[in-house]
């Protein structure tokens, strides 16, 4: 018979669903007079959910909890001009919901709604604590997701057993890195950076988990706790000079002591034993509560020569060795190495075909934009979710392509029978929520769901009003920023200019790294459209301007408009130097300050509760000062001396007016000096006058 993916679901309560309603207006709650879940939530199964009124008020039915708040909070948005999100929403204390007396609604979805990216753990909750946690639970519980990733706190579990192991104090404060940059510590890619962490602080964030995983289970959804990968602290190679080991390819410039990570090898008898151990502690820590376990061996900085049969050894040991902790492990695997890492599709082969079918699940990370399961077989027969990333490091400019969501995820969902799902593995969230919720009601449903359809009532739900500007304004950011194209638009020649490379595509903007001469923004759209914008959200700020949804995407369109004009006048500058004209470039760079600190003031995300949370987060509390050191670091150089600089910069308050302008008015002085321009030298004076002071670790 067919193989089948059978993933235990943890215990549940069934008071769990109520209890999500009762952390909202009380209001919410009463308007269903019954909610019943018909599902036996042993196993996950596709979700399904009816909500249906008639006289008698409204009765939702559902597979599971999260199917049933999904229904319930679509039913909020549709009749109740309601919205919450991952950041805010708009939900009034006194509610009032304009619903036809008798109506039904009907919601199906794939078996996994699936949450999680590891580096979100770092660029958006990397300071988190319950409050926050609570609140984002509840919203992944409203928006249906029943598989959750779940990496934090491991490193009070990974330092009890690698202490146990004979590894010293000192050997686990090279291993472990700070709070800032664990992502990257738990995918063998950085040591060391930003460390050591303190007991007390680990034990903190063991302490968080146990809650996040604990509120998880109560709503039957699945934690995906961690499993070994292979990564070993420097100190046992010394201690077992005798065992085989392979060393991980330095990653992103960063040095030996940061860097260059090493793997046990796993013909190693000790790589399975390892794994047991791990398995078994976790377990005995949080209970039975999953089968599903996350690693990533070789994430974008595998070995050199790493052969084919040393790939298969790899999948077996890490599935293995899990197996001999949890007999039903299954292993959740991100498939972004085999297309960063360029895999041949004969090793990918190898990798995957190790571990038998229904007992691992591949995340196709990027599928909106690359598909691999088109590349390499449908992953050999293993089952897989299709994942929307579209966001790096967390920044906040706008881009998306809904028609395009619409047109990939369906294709996929028609095509492939083991495709077993929806993920959302943005690296960072608080950006582009219309493009996320898109993709979440997309999973949902089996008819069509047209985008400028779909956005009205995203928009009367966002900001609970109605209005024909509102329509036109989202339909014309529809039709601009979230319908992103591949190629330039070109107002100059009036014609199509070259395809976008990555950064532009990634809307790289440039005011927000460092600065050279002769760049631009481009736009697939006419620029002229970003003006429009703006005077329709300027209007629409007069009636909605306390509405905090309305406030952050009223920020996002006049980022655009300050944007656009900046570049220009940075642009105005750059001509000023070529010409030697002192008045073009003294008049352009004061034009640059003022636009700088028009665009700090427009920003509702600020630097400060950014800082504010990573201190708070610190344990003892004299680890503050490291703590603010790596949240700036993070944001800016993203390493000791800038190796992957600006690649997590936010477009937020202080971090424009304390960072970015700085940048440019240091550009600008060192234009008009009179010195002769080198990129290089300007480079290193930039980094020690301007960068380093904010951002050493």
């Amino acid at each position: 018979s067919e193989p089948r993916l059978r993933i235990r679901t943890p215990g549940w309560s069934s008071e769990s669903v109520w209890n999500v309603l009762g952390r909202l207006p009380k209001w919410i709650s009463d308007e269903f007079s019954a909610i019943r879940i018909t599902g036996t939530n042993e196993e996950l199964s596709n979700g399904s959910a009816r909500i249906v009124g008639s006289v008698g008020g409204i009765e939702v039915e559902a597979t599971s909890g999260v199917d049933a708040l999904y229904a319930i909070h679509v039913y909020l948005r549709e009749f109740c001009g309601t919205m919450i999100t991952w950041e805010g929403s708009n939900v009034p204390m006194e509610g009032e919901c304009k619903r036809p007396q008798d109506f039904e609604r009907k919601y199906d979805s794939k078996e996994i709604r699936y949450f999680g990216n590891p580096c979100t753990y770092s660029y958006s909750f990397a300071w988190w604590d319950w409050a926050h946690w609570e609140r984002f639970i509840d919203w992944l519980a409203l928006s249906g997701f029943n598989m959750v990733l779940t990496p934090v706190g491991q490193e009070a579990i990974w330092a009890k057993l690698w202490s146990e192991l004979g590894i010293s104090e000192s050997g686990l404060n090279d291993f472990f890195s700070g709070p800032a940059f664990l992502a990257w510590h738990r995918m063998g890619n950085v040591q060391k950076l930003g460390g050591p962490m303190s007991v007390e602080y680990l034990e903190s964030q063991l302490e968080l988990n146990k809650k996040i995983v604990n509120r998880l289970v109560e709503l039957g959804i699945v934690p995906v706790l961690p499993t070994f990968a292979g990564f070993v602290p420097k100190e046992f190679e010394r201690k077992h000079p005798d065992l085989q080991y392979l060393h991980n390819a330095c990653w992103n410039n960063l040095n030996e002591t940061y860097s260059c990570t090493t793997s046990l090898h796993p013909q190693e008898p000790h790589f399975k034993k390892i794994a047991k151990l791990f398995v078994e502690m976790q377990s005995a820590l949080y209970g039975e509560v999953t089968d599903v376990y996350s690693a990533d061996p070789f994430n974008e900085s595998p070995p050199a020569h790493l052969t084919e049969s040393e790939v298969a050894q790899m999948s077996s040991a890490i599935h293995q060795g899990c197996s001999m902790g949890n007999e039903k492990c299954i292993w959740l695997l991100q498939s972004w190495t085999f297309a960063y890492d360029g895999w041949k599709k004969s090793a990918v082969e190898s990798f995957l075909t190790r571990v038998p079918v229904g007992r691992m699940i591949i995340l196709d990370l990027q599928a909106e934009k690359r598909a691999l399961y088109k590349e390499f077989d449908g992953f050999f027969g293993h089952f897989f979710v299709w994942c929307l990333l579209q966001n790096f490091g967390g920044n906040t400019q706008m881009r998306g392509n809904l028609g395009k969501l619409h047109e990939n995820y369906r294709t996929a969902v028609d095509s492939v029978p083991s495709m077993a799902g929806m993920g959302l593995t943005m690296e960072g969230i608080n950006q582009n929520y219309v493009v996320y919720q898109y993709m979440i009601d997309l999973a949902w449903t089996n008819a069509e769901l047209h985008p400028m359809e779909w956005i009205n009532g995203y928009a009367s739900a966002r900001y609970g009003a109605n209005s024909s500007l509102e329509s036109s304004a989202w339909k014309l950011l529809l039709s601009t920023f979230y319908t992103q194209l591949n190629y330039a638009y070109d107002p100059y020649f009036l014609l199509d200019s070259p395809e976008f490379n990555e950064r532009e595509e990634r809307r790289e903007i440039f005011i927000y790294f460092r600065p050279k001469f002769t760049q631009r923004i481009r736009y697939w759209f006419p620029a002229v459209l970003i003006e429009k914008l703006g005077k329709m959200f300027t209007v629409l700020n007069r009636t909605l301007g306390t509405n905090e949804l309305f406030r952050q995407d009223y920020a996002d369109v006049m980022r655009e408009v300050i944007q656009e004009k900046l570049g220009k006048r940075i642009n105005y500058v750059d001509n000023g130097y070529a010409l030697q004209d002192n008045n073009m470039m003294k008049k352009g760079c004061a034009d640059v300050a003022i636009l700088f600190d028009l665009l700090d003031k427009n920003e509702v995300r600020d630097l400060s509760s950014w800082i504010m949370m990573a201190r708070n987060a610190a344990r003892p509390k004299g680890q503050a000062d490291s703590f603010e050191r790596q949240a700036r670091n993070q944001l800016t150089l993203w390493g000791p001396t800038g190796e992957i600089p600006d690649y997590a910069r936010k477009e937020w308050s202080g971090l424009i007016k304390k960072f970015y302008a700085k940048r440019w008015a240091f550009f600008c002085d060192y234009v008009q000096s009179g010195v002769r321009y080198n990129q290089n030298k300007f480079e290193e004076k930039l980094f020690n006058e301007v960068e380093l002071p904010f951002a050493h670790l």
